[in-house]
């Protein structure tokens, strides 16, 4: 465990993700690496539970722990950073990481069950993590500007998840334009870019079916300085989360975070569009645990 009871009771998240690297640059995670662990934890909790959201948990995975091991997120959103997981259905990637960095200890063979606080999609009254309970898509970026106004110039810094699909939702523009408006120094949002969405745009030529056209052109548009970002490389997030200087006036940020849905699995990086919610048969569940493990002895 990376973090003493203590030091989980108190807060103290000094030196949080100190010496920390990348969990892989580009392709399968190298073995033993923390996101390999991750995903397969997600995947055996989701094989077991007869399916779930395979590919957005798969695909967000290095955000998520560039976010925890950089920032000050905290079990009680009274101190320290705000973390808003809008796209709420990859809460089993959040729940693996926390789990494994010794922050949390949660029963995933429970996944779903709300008295063991892993439910399907987040929830702040059972899980003292979630700051922000999410699963209706594009709602997180408008509580993530609400919770920037009432920080700012404490220090603290609110970080969105969001996704490329998720952006397709009026409200998060409407957030987008306010944070902009208001110039929040403090707001942060990651988009997992993973290309794919359930219900996207098939019939299209295939340059317009991408789930967010021109992201950086209309987060630019909005006000916001946006940037890409290899979303599999922990290195590359971790270095952007730790640029944040909180500089009066500066305005909200974005990062475009490019990702692989379904990354690690094989059979769901080969087709992406399948992998939003579905189940494995055996033969894929056990050909992409081989995959996943396969790795770390590499």
């Amino acid at each position: 465990m990376i973090y003493s009871e203590d030091r989980q009771l108190s807060g103290d998240r000094s030196g949080a993700g100190a010496g920390r690297t990348g969990a892989f640059e580009s392709g399968r995670p190298p073995g033993g690496s923390l996101a390999a662990q991750a995903r397969v934890k997600i995947l055996d909790t989701l094989h077991a539970k007869g399916g779930g959201h395979f590919g957005g948990a798969c695909s967000v995975v290095e955000i998520l722990e560039a976010i925890l091991t950089a920032a000050d997120i905290r079990p009680d959103i009274s101190s320290g950073d705000i973390l808003i997981l809008s796209k709420g259905h990859s809460a089993v990637a959040y729940y693996a990481l926390l789990d494994l960095l010794g922050l949390a200890s949660f029963d995933l063979t429970r996944y779903g069950d709300s008295s063991a606080r892993v439910e399907i999609h987040p929830c702040e009254a059972s899980n003292p993590w979630v700051h922000f309970s999410t699963g209706s898509l594009g709602q997180g970026l408008a509580y993530g500007v609400g919770a920037a106004l009432a920080t700012g110039g404490t220090g603290r810094q609110v970080w969105v998840v969001l996704g490329d699909g998720e952006c397709q939702e009026g409200q998060i523009w409407e957030a987008a334009d306010l944070a902009a408006r208001y110039r929040l120094s403090n707001l942060n949002a990651i988009v997992d870019c993973n290309g794919q969405q359930e219900c996207g745009w098939p019939t299209l030529p295939p340059a317009q079916q991408a789930p967010l056209l021109r992201g950086l052109e209309k987060w630019g548009a909005f006000g916001w300085s946006a940037t890409t970002i290899n979303g599999h490389s922990a290195t590359d997030l971790r270095r952007w989360i730790l640029g944040r200087a909180e500089v009066p006036g500066a305005g909200p940020r974005v990062a475009l975070a490019h990702t692989v849905k379904g990354s690690g699995i094989p059979c769901l990086e080969e087709d992406p569009a399948s992998s939003h919610c579905t189940s494995l048969s055996e033969e894929n569940y056990l050909a992409a645990r081989r995959a996943i493990l396969g790795a770390q002895t590499r």
